[in-house]
């Protein structure tokens, strides 16, 4: 079947126009969208009504080159904590990588570390205790490098130890001298601490 690109129909009233040129269907089993109107929609994350609006379709099939049967099925804020769940994976998988290729190397044992934290944060699952290892290694090649510690710390802390992670955290904060990017570590190590 062929469809007029050409064709301009008339657009109910807040329609964005859609330009078939530019959407990938199938002309034998979708018909093109020659406008787009906002689409109520209920998340399947969270429950929540949202609307699948005109400008965010256009944008989608035309700009982005989703299949004409791509809907959003989660709200924009699922969506986007969607996003940084495959983000934490992506980042696991390349500090397993490079720890494969660098068994040895501190830097590389404490991104598996950090990375084993947040994938845990992200999705309430995962392999804590090889974090712990390597979060341990990497302090065996590097003894006061307070990173390490801090994420010793707080892997202790999701697996439930809480006297571990308070030694850690007291050591992190004893090892600690002001580096540059550790403050988030330092309030979250004092925080602990204060609450126990």
């Amino acid at each position: 079947m062929q469809y007029d690109p050409d064709y301009e129909p008339k657009m109910p009233v807040g329609a964005v126009r859609g330009d078939i040129r530019r959407q990938d269907y199938c002309p034998m089993c979708h018909v093109p969208r020659y406008y787009y109107v906002d689409e109520p929609r209920t998340c399947v994350q969270c429950g929540e009504a949202f609307t699948f609006g005109a400008a965010e379709q256009k944008h989608w099939y035309e700009t982005l080159q989703f299949f004409a049967d791509s809907i959003a099925i989660r709200c924009l804020d699922c969506r986007k904590q969607q996003r940084g769940k495959v983000a934490i994976t992506r980042q696991l998988v390349a500090a397993l990588a490079a720890q494969a290729r660098s068994p040895d190397d501190p830097a590389c044992l404490i991104e598996v570390a950090e990375a084993r934290v947040r994938y845990r944060e992200a999705h309430g699952t995962g392999a804590l205790d090889s974090g712990l290892a390597a979060a341990r290694r990497a302090q065996k090649f590097w003894p006061d490098q307070p990173r390490a510690i801090f994420w010793e710390g707080r892997l202790q802390e999701l697996a439930g130890r809480p006297v571990k992670a308070r030694a850690c955290y007291q050591r992190f904060l004893d090892a600690y001298s002001g580096q540059r990017g550790l403050q988030p570590q330092r309030r979250h190590a004092e925080e602990f601490l204060a609450s126990e």
